[in-house]
């Protein structure tokens, strides 16, 4: 053999000797890093349903706006309880001076007076108010529509208040806690980084959700861990994919 050829082959066994070593190395590394997590976004979402049948006389806000507790978001007509105020009312009243004379009993008053407490919470009703400080998300229906007690009417979520469930092994909860800061990234925004804080972790074991794409995975029994991120500038949103290790401290 040539020392031309016996160089050769030593070069290639090298070069063979170097990509074994890069091998086992990037291996080791890959073995070596935490699994990643993966959680869809969801927020504190409200949906107020109409509590009278009537007609929609107003919408005070509209898709997007920010709302705070107690904003009037729209109005129903509630002309048929109206109507019945003015006469609820005048009964009330003449039996109130009737009962100070003592002609009329007091189980008599007592139904007048239930039936005025009756008609006046209906129409507090006929105001339908925000519970909370959120955004106004949807509007289900449109001014002039009649609507009967239970449709829905508008959805409310509070963007701020932000979460993911991530769905993890038994064997990774001896490393997480109640109360643990841990950090989600969003990969496809050059990994942008959000603080959050794990407030819950399931009592129970159940089957990964379906979303989950290999059979592998779909068919293991997991806990899930709610983790609540801050979002003051409002850059995550309900329905996005947010990832994480879980493990910064």
């Amino acid at each position: 053999m040539t020392p031309k050829k016996k160089k050769i082959i030593a070069i290639c066994c090298a070069a063979a000797a170097v990509c074994a070593i890069g091998i086992v190395i990037a291996r080791h590394v890959i073995a070596s890093r935490p699994f990643v997590y993966a959680g869809t976004l969801e927020t504190t979402k409200v949906i107020l349903s109409a509590r009278v049948a009537s007609d929609i006389s107003a919408f005070n806000v509209s898709e997007g706006d920010m709302v705070s507790p107690g904003q009037p978001l729209l109005e129903l007509s509630c002309d048929t309880y109206k109507i019945l105020a003015t006469q609820i009312d005048n009964d009330y009243n003449r039996a109130a001076a009737l009962m100070e004379k003592g002609h009329v009993s007091q189980a008599e008053f007592d139904v007048l007076s239930r039936n005025k407490q009756d008609n006046d919470l209906k129409l507090g009703w006929c105001q339908v108010r925000a519970p909370i400080s959120a955004m106004v998300i949807t509007k289900f229906r449109e001014v002039g529509e009649v609507v009967a007690p239970g449709t829905a009417l508008i959805s409310l979520a509070n963007p701020y208040d932000i979460w993911a469930y991530f769905y993890v092994p038994y064997g990774m909860l001896h490393r997480l806690r109640v109360g643990q800061t841990v950090h989600g990234f969003l990969p496809e925004a050059e990994n942008m980084q959000f603080t959050g804080r794990i407030i819950k972790i399931s009592e129970e074991a159940e089957f990964t959700p379906k979303n989950v794409q290999t059979r592998e995975e779909r068919t293991r029994l997991v806990y899930g861990v709610k983790v609540r991120f801050d979002n003051p500038e409002l850059t995550l949103k309900s329905g996005m994919t947010i990832e994480s290790t879980l493990l910064n401290e």
